[in-house]
């Protein structure tokens, strides 16, 4: 089961942001990288200097004007600040990336210019810069705004102020504390809220070094590299550290660019779908392919048609059933069928229901593609789901909506094609993912989100038909 979920998670679609072509003039992508490292008041950081000298060099090489700050005091920030906002009037993509001390107090986080002492209360207000104001001001100029954030390590000026607040001690926190995202920004943490980040032993901290490489040699949108970011982050501290990201993002953003197979225009509605990278494919394919499942396989193939990965799953169909194996399941007599769901609530959406769905424990015979989805809200909790619409985008469109009315920082974690999706929770984590049936489809969810978190229970499933 494990194999299996691990596949699921390359086959899971996330949403991210479509971005502007490699060739985009870059003035229409702007960053502001600081990093601070040479603290007065508080023992020094190694790395963070590293960090935002790697990052401005490689957003320099995709077409972004870097404005870069180092060891910035109070003043100093606040004037990066003010440059940033400047720069960002008519550009497309802003993006924000800090490496040094934060903190947060009464759920407000706060970035830590090297000069600050914490030795009053109010240094929140003149010595501290607030995280919410570079992220409105980023949000009031672009419509595309990525933030991350190196800022959750161990911080003795945190300790410090919380000695001088008093009774009011217990609201300084431990790391940064979760933040919502406007439409069109993603937040990636260093961790996980509330938690501390580690600084590292080389040049980079982990998250930042992962987040270098990343940039740097991939051509994949940016919730797949943020999903290899927090993989390489999780084995090189062995688990220690999650990073964990809240997003509103609409669509695909490609730091690379576009792929070119994407930028064509078909040449008739009927042309072919773009076959997915094959850098995931091969992925995919090297831990499915000794699965006896043929049900598994027939999905791989669907989800990978068009690449030579698909062929050899055929081939692999063909020897199991040469050799009488199978796992495909059959499904139900109708008169064991399920009866379909319930209506939804007066005044409800459609796919948001006031009593519990039931709906077919495997999916009908139907020639036409439907298409269903799941979205997702971490800081609420709160989801919606949609099923049998014509296109992905239409299913993403109304269970975004769906999920809209109960929380801001909705996305859409799982999407499926003719089958059945699932989306499970944990305390600290959650997972998704797509089968033939229910069971399956929530087994895989059930196995993703216990890569993040224990104690998970499915909060959700549904299948594209009635």
């Amino acid at each position: 089961m494990r194999r299996v979920a691990i596949i699921l998670a390359f086959m899971a679609s996330i949403v991210a942001l479509a971005g502007a072509p490699g060739g985009a003039n870059a003035q229409g992508r702007v960053a502001l990288v600081i990093g601070n490292s040479a603290y007065r008041h508080a023992a020094p950081l190694p790395n963070p200097k590293n960090d935002a000298a790697d990052v401005a060099a490689a957003l320099r090489k995709l077409n972004f004007r870097v404005i870069e700050g180092v060891d910035l005091d109070k003043a100093a920030f606040d004037r990066k600040v003010a440059e940033f906002a400047g720069a960002l009037r008519g550009a497309s993509v802003g993006l924000f990336f800090y490496a040094g001390h934060g903190l947060q107090v009464g759920g407000q986080n706060y970035l830590v210019p090297v000069d600050a002492q914490a030795d009053t209360a109010a240094a929140l207000d003149f010595q501290m810069v607030r995280l919410d104001l570079v992220q409105r001001t980023m949000e009031r100029e672009a419509q595309t705004n990525i933030l991350f954030l190196d800022a959750c390590r161990d911080n003795p000026l945190a300790r410090n102020l919380a000695r001088t607040m008093g009774t009011r001690s217990t609201d300084v926190g431990r790391g940064l504390a979760a933040a919502e995202s406007g439409v069109g920004t993603l937040i990636s943490f260093s961790t996980q809220p509330g938690n501390v980040a580690l600084d590292g032993d080389g040049r980079n901290s982990p998250y930042a070094g992962a987040l270098v490489r990343q940039l740097s040699a991939s051509g994949d949108d940016l919730s797949a590299i943020l999903i290899a970011v927090r993989n390489d982050v999780m084995t090189v501290t062995q688990r220690r550290q999650v990073p964990w990201e809240h997003s509103a993002l609409t669509g695909r953003f490609y730091f690379a660019g576009l792929p070119q197979a994407r930028q064509q225009t078909p040449a008739a509605p009927s042309a072919p779908a773009v076959p997915p990278e094959p850098s995931e494919a091969e992925r995919a394919w090297n831990l499915a392919k000794d699965t006896t499942n043929i049900a598994l396989l027939e999905s791989f193939i669907a989800r990978y048609k068009g690449t030579f990965h698909a062929d050899l799953a055929k081939a692999r169909i063909e020897e199991l059933r040469a050799r009488q194996v199978t796992a495909a399941i059959p499904p139900a007599p109708r008169s064991q069928q399920p009866a379909a769901p319930p209506a939804a609530a007066p005044g409800a959406a459609p796919g948001v229901l006031a009593t519990p769905q039931v709906a077919p424990s495997s999916i009908p015979d139907n020639p036409a593609n439907r298409f269903g989805a799941i979205a997702y809200s971490p800081s609420t909790g709160s989801h919606g789901w949609s099923y049998d619409y014509a296109s992905r985008e239409e299913a993403e469109r109304v269970a975004l909506t769906n999920c809209a009315q109960h929380a801001r920082d909705c996305n859409v974690p799982i999407w499926f094609q003719n089958a059945c999706g699932a989306l499970a929770v944990g305390p600290s984590g959650y997972g998704s993912g797509w089968a033939i049936n229910q069971g399956l489809a929530e087994a895989y969810a059930l196995g993703v989100c216990g890569q993040h978190s224990a104690s998970c229970s499915v909060r959700r499933w549904v299948c594209t038909t009635r």
